[in-house]
């Protein structure tokens, strides 16, 4: 595994405010949206483990985590291998999202409170001054999932969240690939916002319709 003193320097500034597993899986996770570890690098749990100066249990779980998450796949041996993106599979998720964001679009507006707007105008105010595009689609998941758990459905929040999760590498590749794809991004989060404020289903449907398919447009596939 490359990079080791990189992830090094990101795990010290997280890990006073995060358990050991939680330090491990974001620092690894952002290693890999940023592309510093690329797809196809095999990851060892005792290289890991040294690395970041802890025992193989939280990595062990860090990377049970990651592989559940679509990150990395595990084999039988627990060796960790960064899965490279495939397209097909950002295709599958934009289409099933395109099928249920009015549905949840039109709940969310109904419920969302004023301290979940204000949440979320914060971080769309945070995500436009963002330059490290790990921080970067962490914050973006964070955004859209208020919109999903404010539809007060946990079933569809929790399939909403997943999808919006599992979409993140493919979020962090288009970026690096095409950067003007974060300004739009951007544009879309106000649009979306002010649209929740004026209860202006018709166009917040429009922009999320078009937004969650953004990575598609930047990718070199499909």
């Amino acid at each position: 595994m490359t990079n080791g003193e990189g992830l090094s320097l990101v795990a010290a500034s997280v890990a006073r405010r995060m358990t050991a597993v939680e330090m491990v899986r974001d620092t690894l996770r952002s290693a890999i949206l940023r592309g510093d570890i690329g797809g196809g690098t095999r990851l060892v749990q005792t290289e890991i483990a040294h690395q970041l100066g802890v025992s193989t249990t939280p990595v062990r779980e860090a990377m049970r985590d990651l592989a559940s998450q679509g990150f990395i796949t595990l084999d039988s041996h627990r060796i960790g291998t960064v899965r490279r993106p495939d397209w097909e599979e950002m295709v599958e998720i934009v289409e099933i999202r395109r099928h249920l964001e009015r549905y949840a679009i039109g709940l969310a507006m109904e419920r969302v409170t004023a301290g979940e707007m204000a949440q979320a105008r914060r971080l769309a105010d945070a995500l436009s001054a963002e330059e490290d595009v790990g921080s970067w689609v962490h914050m973006n998941e964070e955004f859209h999932s208020i919109f999903h758990r404010a539809t007060g459905s946990s079933r569809l929040a929790g399939f909403l969240v997943s999808l919006e999760s599992a979409g993140g590498m493919f979020v962090a590749q288009a970026q690096r690939l095409h950067p003007d794809l974060r300004k739009r991004a951007v544009e879309d989060h106000f649009v979306l916002l002010d649209a929740y404020e004026r209860k202006d289903i018709e166009t917040a449907f429009a922009t999320q319709y078009e937004h969650i398919s953004l990575p598609l447009q930047g990718a070199d596939g499909p």
